[in-house]
């Protein structure tokens, strides 16, 4: 109940934020999300009880859902600010991203044994707060665009004619069609890591630990190097990566299979499929916001993260049926899947722009 209530209606509500942050400043609500992402937590924090916890989840996945779209709106934005290329500008927010994810749980969990989970939850709403107050004082915003032209046949603009005209850039579309496939087999992977590590490495607490940590460390290390890259032309470099985090879960398969692999072999790949998520999600973001219109950057972003939320949770349906005993064959179907979604992906990419698009 919690998992649907922390994905669902922020899946749902994602074309309708895509089109608010198009038609609003996103500077301003960006802002709002996170004081209201403050709001909503310490309210969770007073109210534990499972009523309160899910409808809070609920509301800060729609939250978190928007201030995630505005986010990507800004970023352009702040890249041309502090005089910074879009790629390091992306490389610098997955940089970030990365360290949070290292250091988050980490982090919660001394909190939450320290002065327990209320004060936690508080700590956690003070955060945002601190970053609307960051923001704010910044100054950053983007103002909405008008977009020039009407939909075919002068007829009114609705939901369903604004992405379809963003849905005619057949780049933008193979792009996160591709994009979508590689989530969802990753997310295959990402449910039977639990029982590659405890059942068929038959490792404990500890090695599951390490292993989090080297994909975390090698996230962090490629999107550092990510940063430093020109990225002239970035789409190359987000199918390749695809293919690279693909080729690591499938080796990670074989070995299983071929009982050759051991946890040094498993911590080296994932240091490596880490490196590679990163490079990818630095290269797609980049290529989208290039791509699109500025004045489309929220319907493109809320297109992005549907498309990846649905695949994660039909990723994770999918690794359900490998578990607890099946981890290799899920990880050598994850891993053929990405790959799959790498180069058919760039094949079809590279055909529409040989054809001019």
């Amino acid at each position: 109940m919690l998992l649907v209530a922390q994905l669902l209606p922020g899946l749902l509500a994602t074309p309708l934020i895509g089109r608010l942050v198009d038609a609003h400043d996103a500077g301003r609500l960006l802002v709002a999300t996170a004081l209201a992402d403050a709001v909503i937590i310490a309210w969770m924090a007073w109210h534990p009880d499972l009523l309160s916890t899910l409808a809070g989840a609920a509301i800060l996945s729609v939250s978190f859902a928007l201030g995630g779209t505005a986010s990507f709106a800004l970023i352009p934005i702040l890249a041309a600010g502090l005089g910074m290329t879009l790629p390091r500008a992306n490389a610098v927010l997955e940089f970030v991203r990365s360290a949070g994810m290292l250091a988050g749980p980490v982090m919660g969990g001394a909190l939450v044994a320290w002065g327990g989970t209320r004060n936690a939850l508080l700590i956690d709403a003070a955060s945002f707060a601190l970053l609307a107050a960051v923001v704010l004082a910044s100054g950053l915003r983007r103002p909405p665009e008008v977009e020039e032209g009407e939909p075919d046949g002068g007829e009114a603009r609705t939901l369903l004619s604004e992405y379809r005209l963003v849905l005619r850039d057949r780049r933008i579309t193979i792009l996160i069609g591709a994009l979508t496939l590689a989530v969802y087999a990753t997310a295959i992977a990402d449910v039977a890591f639990v029982f590659l590590v405890t059942v068929s490495l038959a490792a404990g607490p500890a090695a599951f630990g390490v292993l989090t940590a080297c994909w975390a460390g090698g996230m962090m290390a490629g999107a550092a190097a990510s940063g430093t890259m020109p990225m002239r032309h970035p789409a190359p470099l987000a199918f390749a990566a695809a293919m690279v985090m693909g080729g690591t879960m499938l080796a990670i398969g074989i070995a299983g299979i071929m009982m050759t692999g051991g946890l040094v072999f498993v911590g080296l790949s994932f240091v490596i499929g880490g490196a590679a998520n990163s490079a990818h999600n630095v290269a797609v973001r980049t290529v989208l916001q290039r791509e699109s219109p500025a004045g489309a950057h929220g319907k493109v972003a809320a297109i992005y993260s549907a498309a990846t939320s649905g695949a994660g949770i039909f990723g994770y349906m999918t690794g359900g049926l490998f578990a607890p005993n099946r981890a290799i064959d899920a990880y050598v179907l994850g891993g053929t899947l990405g790959i799959l979604a790498g180069f058919g992906g760039w094949l079809l990419f590279r055909s529409v722009r040989s054809h001019g698009g």
